[in-house]
C-alpha cells in the first residue's frame, strides 16, 4: 500500500507539470485538480479529500495572504514616492561608481524585498541604461548585476510570495528563516555577479554600439532622486519590518515575560508589516494621504490576488500530501538511492523552476512535498525553505516572463539570454547551495 500511495504522489506531480507546462492550464486550476486525483488516488475517500483540501487552503492563507497584500503595498508606495531611486542612489552612494556590479546587485537586493521582480527592474530600467552609458560597461554587466539582487531577495526573502508562501506551507519560524536567507541570498548574489564578470562582460548589444541618445537618463535619474524621499525614510519601510520580525524570534521569554510578549506581537508579519506601511504612508507628500493610500491598496489587491490564491491551493495539495503520509516511504527511498537529505529540496525545486518558469509557483509546490518529508530528513523547516529557495534559481529559462521581459526591454535575442541570464540562474542557485551547506556544516540544520 506504501508504494502505490507513493506512485499516486507521482503521478499526481506528474498531472501538475504536465497541466502547467503542456496544456497552460492556470497554476491555480493544476494544483486543486492534481490535489483532488491524488486525494482519490491514494484513498482517502471523496468527503475527506474535499474536507483536506479545503482545511489546507484555509491554514495556508490564514495569515499569509493578509502579508502578501501589506508586503505588495509597501512596494507600491515605494514605487509611487520615487522612494526606490532614493535607494539606489544612496547604495551607488556608499558603494562607489567604480564597483557598479556591486552597487546594483546590492540595489535589487534590497529593492525587490518588497516590490515584484518584474516591477522593480522596469522602474530601475532608467538607472541600468545610464549607468551603462556613462560608466562605459556592457549594458548586460550592469543590468544583470542588478537581476542577481532582484531575483536573490525575491526567492529568499519574505514578503515576497515564494518564501512567504513556502514558510507558511512548511510551519517555519519566519524570523530564523530570514535570518537563514539573508546568508543564503547573498552567496546567490555572489555567484550571479561571478558570472556577470566572468562572461558578460565579453558580450555586446546594439545599446552599447549606439551613440543615438534620445533622453538622458543621467538627467532623470538624478531629478527622480532629487524629489524622493530622505534616505532614512525610503529605507524605513523595508528595514524596520524585518527587524522587527526577526527580532522577535529571539526574544528569551524566560527573562522579561511582558517585554517578549510585547516583541512578540510587533515580530508577528502582519503587525510588523502594517508597521511598515504606516511609515511608507509618510512618504506620500500631496494631501489627502488617505485617498492615495486607498488608490494604491486598491492595486495592491489586485496584484497580489493571483498569487495568495496560487499559494492556497499550493497549500491544499499540499494538506493532501501529508494526509497520504509518505513521508517515511520517500525518506527511506531517497536513502537507499543514496541522495544526501540536503539535495532533495535543492533538487525538487530545480526541476519545479526549470519546467514551469514559475519561482513562486516552483517554491510552493516543493514546498508542499517537503512538508510530508523533513521529520524523516532530520531538516529544519527554516533550511528546507533555504534549500529550496537556492534550487528555485536553477535554471530561469524562456518559460518566465522575465527572461522575455529583459529581451524586449533591451533588445537582447534569447540566444544571447540563454548564455548570460540562463546561465546566471544556474551560478546563483549553485552560490545560494554552497551557501546553505556552509550552515549545514556550521551545525545549523
Amino acid at each position: 500500500m506504501e508504494h502505490y500511495t507513493v506512485l499516486a504522489v507521482g503521478l499526481a506531480v506528474g498531472l501538475l507539470l504536465l497541466s502547467i507546462i503542456r496544456f497552460s492550464v492556470h497554476p491555480f486550476l493544476a494544483l486543486l485538480g492534481s490535489a483532488l486525483v491524488l486525494g482519490i488516488m491514494a484513498g482517502q475517500g471523496f468527503p475527506a479529500t474535499i474536507e483536506t483540501i479545503l482545511d489546507g487552503f484555509a491554514d495556508t492563507l490564514r495569515w499569509i495572504g493578509l502579508v502578501m497584500v501589506l508586503g505588495t503595498l509597501i512596494g507600491e508606495i515605494l514605487h509611487k514616492t520615487g522612494a526606490s531611486y532614493r535607494i539606489a542612489d544612496s547604495i551607488l552612494r556608499l558603494v562607489g561608481k567604480k564597483r557598479i556590479p556591486l552597487t546594483m546587485g546590492l540595489t535589487g537586493y534590497v529593492v525587490s524585498i518588497p516590490v515584484f521582480v518584474d516591477v522593480a527592474y522596469i522602474m530601475l530600467q532608467p538607472i541600468v541604461e545610464s549607468l551603462a552609458r556613462h560608466s562605459r560597461l556592457k549594458l548586460l554587466v550592469v543590468g544583470l548585476s542588478l537581476t542577481a539582487g532582484l531575483t536573490a531577495t525575491h526567492a529568499l526573502l519574505p514578503p515576497t510570495p515564494g518564501p512567504l508562501a513556502g514558510a507558511g506551507i512548511l510551519g517555519a519560524d519566519l524570523g530564523r528563516a530570514i535570518i537563514l536567507n539573508i546568508v543564503v541570498a547573498l552567496f546567490a548574489v555572489a555567484g550571479g555577479i561571478s558570472w556577470v564578470l566572468f562572461y558578460c562582460s565579453r558580450v555586446s548589444l546594439p545599446f552599447d554600439t549606439s551613440t543615438n541618445e534620445t533622453t538622458d537618463t543621467a538627467e532623470t535619474f538624478q531629478q527622480q532622486v532629487q524629489s524622493a524621499p530622505s534616505a532614512f525614510g525610503s529605507f524605513t519601510p523595508i528595514l524596520l519590518p524585518l527587524a522587527l520580525i526577526a527580532s522577535a524570534s529571539f526574544m528569551d521569554a524566560e527573562h522579561n515575560a511582558l517585554m517578549h510578549s510585547f516583541m512578540r506581537f510587533l515580530g508577528h508579519p502582519v503587525v510588523a508589516l502594517m508597521i511598515g506601511v504606516a511609515g511608507a504612508a509618510f512618504l506620500l507628500k500631496s494631501r489627502p494621504r488617505m485617498k492615495q493610500l486607498g488608490t494604491l491598496l486598491d492595486g495592491a489587491i489586485t496584484k497580489s490576488a493571483v498569487v495568495i490564491m496560487i499559494t492556497g491551493a499550493g497549500g491544499a495539495f499540499g494538506a493532501v500530501i501529508k494526509a497520504a503520509d509518505i513521508g517515511a516511504s520517500v525518506t527511506a527511498g531517497v536513502e537507499s538511492i543514496g541522495i544526501p537529505g540536503i539535495l532533495l529540496p535543492f533538487m525538487l525545486a530545480a526541476a519545479m523552476t526549470t519546467s514551469t518558469g514559475s519561482l513562486t509557483v516552483s517554491m510552493v509546490t516543493t514546498a508542499s512535498l517537503m512538508a510530508a518529508l523533513l521529520p524523516g530528513l532530520g531538516m529544519s523547516p527554516e533550511m528546507a525553505l533555504a534549500l529550496i529557495g537556492a534550487g528555485s534559481f536553477c535554471v530561469i529559462h524562456a518559460n518566465s516572463s522575465f527572461f522575455w521581459l529583459l529581451s524586449k526591454l533591451h533588445d537582447v535575442p534569447p540566444q544571447i539570454l540563454y548564455r548570460t541570464f540562463t546561465m546566471q540562474s544556474l551560478c546563483m542557485g549553485i552560490g545560494g547551495f554552497i551557501g546553505a551547506s556552509i550552515l549545514w556544516i556550521c551545525g545549523i540544520r
